[in-house]
């Protein structure tokens, strides 16, 4: 359960409450000591808590956040916590990826770094990746630099607007986004992301350009935590 999800649940139990009769939106503004015009935006969702006011609503109404996780979220996080994990590694590409830097040539397979929790079908296809800061991808780059990666050709050849993919053109080999267009493909920065005259235009055949979906992210460093702790994934593996 992440923060944003929390507030959901938060104002689906104030929403709750307010509907049963048991608060009013004018009691709840009080409770808050935020305006009731405000109060009304939030609970229809024009308008954000921040973090404040939901530690604040939390407390006045005798609440925790365990309190907004079902039981089952609940068991299942102590059976995850509480059961040991797996050691499964993925192979690493023997080189780093980024600026001025082409895609690797092999896997070095004396290297290896822990694996993401992954359901075993999906782990065919995927390596592991050691990358160079990216100074037009800064804040979903952040503290990087390890990423996981699917190379099934499947991943490749449809892609999604909303992942990142490692491509590689003019012998260097970077993470952009892609979008499609009439009869060509864009990559696409974080810092263009809002300014279509400036994406770079691929041809339409995108195998040649793009080496794979980049599906988690993490430190190299970190190795030795758990996976939780590691680093984070881009997309529901689950579904993906």
């Amino acid at each position: 359960m992440t923060f944003q999800d929390a507030q959901q649940r938060l104002l689906a139990y104030v929403r709750d409450r307010i509907h049963n009769g048991e608060l009013t939106e004018r009691g709840f503004a009080r409770l808050t000591g935020i305006s009731q015009p405000h109060v009304h935006n939030v609970l229809k969702g024009v308008r954000n808590l921040s973090l404040e006011i939901s530690d604040f609503i939390l407390k006045n109404l005798h609440l925790s956040i365990l309190d907004l996780a079902s039981a089952q979220e609940l068991q299942d996080g102590l059976n995850l916590r509480g059961s040991p994990e797996a050691t499964e590694e993925l192979p690493v590409l023997d080189s780093r990826i980024g600026h001025g830097r082409p895609w690797p040539k092999a896997v070095d397979r004396r290297l290896t770094y822990p694996a993401p929790r992954l359901p075993a079908r999906e782990r065919s296809g995927c390596v592991m990746v050691r990358f160079a800061p990216d100074f037009q991808m800064p804040s979903i780059l952040e503290t990087f630099d390890i990423a996981m990666l699917d190379t099934a050709e499947s991943r490749r050849v449809e892609p999604s607007p909303h992942a990142l993919y490692a491509i590689e053109r003019s012998g260097e080999a970077l993470f952009r986004y892609i979008r499609r267009g009439t009869s060509c493909f864009y990559l696409i920065t974080e810092l263009n992301l809002d300014h279509p005259e400036h994406w770079e235009r691929i041809p339409a055949d995108l195998l040649h350009v793009v080496k794979a979906r980049v599906l988690w992210l993490g430190r190299e460093k970190d190795r030795g935590l758990t996976r939780a702790q590691r680093g984070r994934f881009l997309v529901d593996v689950s579904s993906s």
